[in-house]
């Protein structure tokens, strides 16, 4: 191994960290950290002063001129899109070192979709990666003053949403297992109890569809609003497909860095439910069901 191997290697976690968050696409990201290590072994180390700065620069900007281009292919997706999930278990691999890898949640990757790419970019690595703006102003090849500027911009974007970056682990596992047991019980009393009022659920499946007990289910076309709505609604799908799916089976995994319900026919990853919650209730709900987007889950036989 080359000693630009090892040295590009020491930054790989942190490079896949911004493009996952930047994109919400592991296969996008993937691509990206691998071009950029590319690009790094034609380079000749004597002319460049911050490797570290370098390698993120690059990174940055790929992710950028991705997302450009990836705008216009969300407007025109069928129904909803979210971002691709990520385990702990492939976070944690061994091409990945835990301790400089992050990966925000679900909810708030749907969040900064609110971002243009430059506010993402600006945003995530001051907010989330704590770099200080004499750092983002070489990385952006702008004054101090202008990316300034552009985190304000950013956070007055996200607004009031800036405070759902805050996550308490424990209080999220409590409320996810409260969850999972009003729906196993059926008790819709305590669900709706559970939901904030202006709950928004929200279900990816992409072109999919499968069949319970004979019936064609695919995800929503567009997000399901209120507690009442949400509520009735789980109640009477889940069981139908707890009941009707073939060698039904769920487990609960860290997903984004946050445990999630990952429900399985037979080896078979079906949908994954990730919950965001806002004080001692649920805020929003998303499902993934886009067979693609839950390969990665799929159990080895």
């Amino acid at each position: 191994m080359s000693d630009k191997t090892d040295i590009f290697l020491e930054y790989k976690s942190l490079l896949f960290s911004i493009a996952y968050n930047m994109l919400g696409n592991v296969d996008a990201a993937e691509d990206i950290v691998q071009d950029t290590f590319v690009k790094w072994l034609e380079t000749k180390p004597e002319d460049i002063r911050h490797i570290k700065a370098y390698l993120v620069k690059a990174v940055t900007n790929k992710s950028i001129n991705y997302l450009q281009s990836a705008r216009v292919k969300h407007e025109e997706y069928t129904g909803i899109w979210l971002p691709e999930p990520l385990s702990y278990q492939e976070s944690n691999s061994a091409q990945t070192k835990i301790e400089s890898y992050h990966a925000l949640s679900i909810g708030i990757l749907v969040l900064l979709e609110k971002l243009t790419p430059n506010e993402r970019a600006i945003f995530l690595l001051k907010e989330i990666f704590a770099y200080d703006y004499s750092e983002l102003a070489e990385i952006f090849d702008k004054t101090e003053d202008n990316c300034r500027q552009l985190f304000k911009r950013a956070k007055d974007n996200l607004g009031k949403d800036a405070r759902r970056f805050e996550v308490d682990l424990k209080v999220h596992e409590k409320i996810l297992n409260s969850f999972l047991q009003a729906i196993s019980e059926g008790n819709l009393e305590d669900l709706i109890q559970l939901l904030k009022d202006d709950i928004i659920f929200f279900a990816e499946g992409g072109a999919a569809a499968f069949f319970v007990n004979g019936q064609r289910l695919t995800a929503f076309s567009r997000p399901i609003y209120g507690s009442g709505n949400v509520s009735r609604l789980l109640i009477s799908i889940i069981p139908k497909i707890e009941q009707y799916i073939p060698d039904f089976n769920r487990e609960i995994i860290i997903v984004n860095g946050l445990p999630s319900i990952l429900n399985y026919s037979g080896n078979e990853p079906r949908a994954l439910v990730s919950i965001e919650p806002d004080g001692d209730q649920i805020k929003n709900i998303y499902v993934q069901t886009n067979p693609e987007k839950l390969k990665r889950f799929k159990r080895s036989v």
